[in-house]
């Protein structure tokens, strides 16, 4: 199927237009003519028979003329000229076998005679009426005439205008077929915006959008190139940690041996194999591929204390008092798993970096409005120079760095692509008293 074409179409309506256009144009220049003409020879009739009426004419017409009269209809104005006495016998008439109605009412009038219209004009003196008359087709076939020698330059001049709109369609498209040519030079290694010097200000909007577009796609192709790298370089520490791992058990000849690199390798592996969930679920997340669906109406609340009680092992397990502090149970429109996972990261950060006694709290609240999601602790906090950063992937603070904790540094970067999928904002605060750290997520004011 032959694809659309916008100069195709606007030529077909151009030049339909105009072929509509020239009968309409014809018929307006015949009616324009017609009714001069109309002007010009009703004048004509009353100086006809004015002048007759002016002649000193010595004695009575001859109810027949003298000499042979040529007949009316082939001459060029086709003019008949009749003269009756006041009490309407016919005096003279030059065309016999037209019999016009006697009518002693002075000036213009339109009388049917001889299966034909006829414009007359009329003069009554005191011993004769003197009536000129002319046929309406007379008239027409002037105008049809007249009208007939403007066809061929009207025809002439509708054919240069539809010539010289087609030559300007065909530039004014031109700015699209240069854009299209640029665009055809762009590939994902040059990505560089589009010239807008000189394009014309209907494609310019067009062209920004594109230049949108590119920075978009640049930008993307820029962090899938930093993913890749980031991400192939901290999978190479823990596979050759794999690999030390997996050689220390080979050597190992004792039991106990075997049962410590055993209980290592499967420790690494574990290691791996939740960089790779974190990397993989972070990759979907920031392609758009995982669908934030607003129809899920999700509890705060319910989320707090389930995400607590799910973790709540691991914190017994370091000796950390981890609650729920729900303040007002509010709830948002988002995928439910997206945000499990969201609270789950925040407080494995938390667990992870609290030191033995300290304190987690998960709390659901609403703040001017807005309901929000909050994870504090009382551990080594991060540094306000650092807050900015540790949204990075794979970024790691010195305090985490510090510790025995592993970590793959997407946690947080996770976090922050799911609230962006639901319209929250996540912000970094010192806890209690200024000490440890307190994550908030804030939500779209609810309806």
């Amino acid at each position: 199927m032959r694809p659309p074409s916008i100069l195709r179409q606007l030529m077909l309506w151009v030049l339909g237009a105009l072929s509509l256009a020239a009968p309409v144009l014809v018929f307006s220049a015949y009616w324009l003519t017609l009714n001069e003409i109309d002007e010009v020879l009703d004048d004509s009739l009353r100086q006809s028979a004015l002048l007759l009426a002016d002649r000193d004419l010595a004695g009575a017409f001859p109810t027949q003329p003298t000499a042979r009269a040529v007949p009316y209809a082939d001459t060029e104005s086709m003019l008949v000229a009749i003269a009756r006495r006041p009490d309407g016998s016919l005096l003279f008439s030059s065309q016999p076998e037209v019999s016009l109605r006697f009518d002693a009412t002075p000036g213009a009038s339109v009388q049917t005679a001889n299966g034909a219209q006829w414009h007359v004009f009329t003069v009554v003196q005191s011993d004769r009426t003197l009536q000129v008359a002319q046929p309406t087709g007379a008239r027409h076939d002037v105008a049809a005439e007249s009208a007939s020698q403007l066809l061929v330059p009207l025809l002439l001049l509708i054919a240069m205008i539809g010539a010289v709109l087609v030559f300007a369609l065909r530039r004014g498209v031109r700015p699209l077929a240069v854009v299209n040519d640029a665009l055809a030079q762009r590939n994902e290694t040059s990505l560089t915006p589009l010239e807008i010097d000189g394009v014309p200000e209907e494609v310019l909007p067009l062209v920004r959008t594109l230049n949108e577009l590119l920075e978009r796609l640049e930008s993307s192709f820029d962090a899938q190139r930093n993913f890749i790298a980031d991400a192939a370089h901290e999978l190479r520490s823990p596979v050759t940690a794999l690999q030390l791992q997996l050689q220390l058990l080979e050597r190992a000849t004792e039991a106990a041996q075997q049962a410590e690199a055993t209980a290592e390798l499967s420790a690494g592996i574990g290691r791996v194999r939740r960089l790779i969930e974190q990397l993989l679920y972070l990759s979907r997340a920031t392609a758009g591929s995982v669908n934030a669906a607003p129809d899920d109406v999700v509890s705060l609340g319910d989320l707090a204390r389930e995400i607590v009680v799910r973790c709540s092992s691991d914190a017994e397990a370091r000796g950390i008092d981890l609650g729920a502090n729900v303040e007002a149970d509010a709830s948002v429109a988002g995928d439910r798993s997206q945000l499990e996972r969201l609270l789950s990261n925040l407080v494995e950060n938390a667990l992870r970096y609290t030191p033995r006694s300290g304190v987690v709290d998960v709390g659901a609240s609403v703040l001017d409005g807005r309901p929000v999601l909050s994870v504090v602790d009382n551990g080594p906090g991060v540094s306000a120079s650092e807050r900015g950063r540790v949204f990075e992937r794979f970024y790691r603070g010195p305090n985490a760095l510090g510790t025995a904790e592993t970590g793959s540094g997407l946690g947080l970067a996770i976090v922050q692509a799911i609230a962006i999928r639901h319209g929250a904002t996540v912000s970094l605060h010192s806890g209690r008293g200024g000490r440890g750290l307190e994550v908030r997520v804030v939500f779209p004011a609810t309806r």
